[in-house]
């Protein structure tokens, strides 16, 4: 009888695990896709407060463009919002370069080890990592005699996290 109850509380202790798992797991993704929105809705903002400063600095000028200097101020304008707004995406998109690039160096295996070094590995932890490293990622815990779940995940451009719930880690 004692191992009946046993059986069945450790029945409901796997399924409260899995069941919070599965949550965590949604919370991590709704986490990820809102972060990935509000950097794209940033952009959006950015890209429409440019072309409303643009579109109002052409309006403004183009109302006290009597002379040729003034014409010649509302294009040296025109040009330098326009080179602004092409140097912003140049940032943003050079960003992300570097950092798709560092994702494919070996700098990255070695930031993963130092990272994966500060952490305190428990039997229960789950680490979540993207599609793309889950492969090496499995390799580098096995080079450390780390066992642990791996799940994959969405991430933007590379990394991971750990989590244990059993510890709320």
């Amino acid at each position: 009888m004692e191992e009946f109850e046993e059986k069945i509380i450790k029945s409901i202790k796997s399924d409260m695990l899995n069941q919070s798992t599965l949550v965590e797991e949604t919370v991590m993704k709704e986490i990820q896709m809102m972060h990935d929105e509000q950097l794209n809705y940033f952009m959006v903002g950015l890209k429409k407060e440019t072309e409303a400063y643009l579109e109002k600095e052409t309006n403004d000028l183009r109302l006290s463009a009597s002379s040729q200097l003034s014409q010649e101020t509302l294009k040296i304008k025109h040009d330098l919002l326009k080179l602004r707004m092409d140097f912003i995406n140049q940032l943003l998109e050079g960003a992300s370069k570097k950092i798709e690039d560092f994702v494919k160096s070996s700098q990255y295996k070695e930031y993963l080890v130092e990272n994966i070094n500060l952490i305190k590995v428990t039997p229960t932890g789950i680490f979540t990592v993207r599609k793309q490293d889950e492969e090496l990622f499995n390799e580098l815990l096995k080079e450390k005699n780390i066992t642990a779940n791996v799940q994959t995940g969405y991430f933007r451009f590379g990394g991971f996290t750990y989590s244990d719930l059993e510890n709320r880690l």
